[in-house]
């Protein structure tokens, strides 16, 4: 029902959205982080507040959709360090029918945590920036 048809409509418009960051038409101003995200949670209660409990509530549930979603198609992508990254390491053990050493495999996803933390600093950042200058 309509419960699906969100879940796909938000799916959707995550992976666009990542496509568009990928081809360069959006830039890190475009990106937030956690506190980007809790800044845009409380603008969207601000703006919905004056039209009634309802309308903070609907606004709110559809924050929450568009988080769950995003967090769960970021999770799944092929990056060291993620689960997309671990399921693309089965996927190659499948293929050769053997594990690749643990070592190896480990180091990758260590260097791919190193930069998304890395990529957390920098969102961070510009979250701050964006809100306070």
């Amino acid at each position: 029902g309509y419960s699906a048809a969100e879940l796909r409509y938000w799916m959707k418009a995550t992976l666009e959205s990542l496509l568009k960051l990928v081809q360069g038409q959006v830039g890190l101003n475009d990106v937030s982080g956690p506190v980007g995200i809790v800044n845009a949670i409380g603008e969207t209660y601000e703006e919905s507040r004056s039209d009634g409990w309802y309308y903070v509530m609907l606004n709110m549930l559809i924050m929450s959709i568009l988080l769950s979603v995003n967090l769960g198609v970021m999770n799944l992508l092929p990056i060291p360090a993620l689960d997309g990254g671990r399921l693309v390491f089965l996927l190659i053990e499948a293929v050769r029918g053997k594990a690749l050493p643990q070592e190896k495999e480990s180091m990758v996803h260590f260097l791919g945590f190193v930069l998304l933390m890395g990529l957390m600093v920098v969102v961070l950042l510009n979250d701050l920036r964006q809100i306070f200058l």
